[in-house]
Parts: C-alpha cells; sequence; structure tokens
C-alpha cells in the first residue's frame, strides 16, 4: 500500500475505495457491454422483482431523471420491459424481459464474487466495525447537508455515484 494511503484521513480513503470498486465493478462488467448503473438496475430487479421508477431509483442511488434514461436505453436493448401497475393506474412498473435473466442471474454471481474480494482478509468482526463507522460518516454527511440550502441527502448521494 502506498505511504500516502497509510497517513490518509477517513475521508480520502473512503474516496479511494469508492475509486478502486468502480474501476474494478466496471473492468468486470466490459465484456457485457452494460455501465455500472445497468449492472445495478439488473441486479435489483432480478432480487427485488418488478418496480417503479422512483423506488428503483433510490436503490440504485440515482435521480429519477437518470433512472429514466437508464431505463430508457435498456428497454432499446431489450433488457428490460415497462408494462402498466394493474394496482396503480399512472405508475409503470419495470422488469427484466424473460431473455434477460440468464444474464442478470450471471451478473448476480458476478456482483457475489466482486462483495466476497472487497471484504476478503476481515473477520466479520471487522466488516460489522466497518459497516457500523461507514454509515455514521454517511449519517454525519446527511446532516451536514442539511444545513446547505439547495441540497437534499438524496441529491448528493446522486452525485456522488
Amino acid at each position: 500500500m502506498p505511504d500516502t494511503l497509510t497517513q490518509a484521513g477517513l475521508g480520502t480513503l473512503a474516496a479511494a475505495v469508492r475509486r478502486r470498486l468502480k474501476h474494478v465493478v466496471g473492468a468486470r462488467l466490459e465484456p457485457y457491454d452494460l455501465s455500472i448503473q445497468q449492472f445495478w438496475v439488473i441486479l435489483v430487479l432480478l432480487e427485488g422483482g418488478p418496480s417503479s421508477l422512483h423506488p428503483l431509483a433510490q436503490q440504485v442511488w440515482m435521480d429519477d431523471p437518470t433512472a429514466s434514461r437508464v431505463v430508457k436505453a435498456m428497454v432499446g436493448r431489450g433488457l428490460l420491459r415497462t408494462q402498466p401497475d394493474p394496482k396503480h393506474g399512472r405508475r409503470i412498473l419495470i422488469s427484466l424481459t424473460p431473455s434477460a435473466v440468464p444474464l442478470a442471474r450471471e451478473l448476480q454471481f458476478l456482483a457475489t464474487e466482486i462483495k466476497t474480494g472487497l471484504v476478503s482478509g476481515l473477520e466479520q468482526e471487522q466488516q460489522a466495525a466497518l459497516r457500523q463507522g461507514l454509515i455514521a460518516m454517511i449519517t454525519n454527511l446527511d446532516e451536514m447537508l442539511v444545513e446547505i440550502p439547495s441540497t437534499s441527502p438524496g441529491d448528493e448521494a446522486v452525485a456522488a455515484s
């Protein structure tokens, strides 16, 4: 590990983890011709089933307009389909197409490999402590955002992704 990381502050380390994770995931997705955002959309829909746009956007840390563009592109590629929600007249449900399910299962396996590799060498107690610390940092940042008039925590989370 470079000396700069051993002496780095927690914010710098969090940023370094994010950059490296994004690089690893992006590189692993190249053979699939998928963006990282598309990858997360596929996984969320595989694991949670059909969803309307806003809850889907929240689960993948995107704002609604960005999620709408991602979904539209994926519909165009035949990965997703949209249909009216039978329980709500104005809502549209987004789901995987049947032909995308095998790809989604393969991507789920890939996600598991990445998650496993990410925490390799960390004991369960270390993972729990790290999770608790990161959640505290996110909460602290969200509280700081409340003080900024034109920003909400959701906006900042999306901007960071």
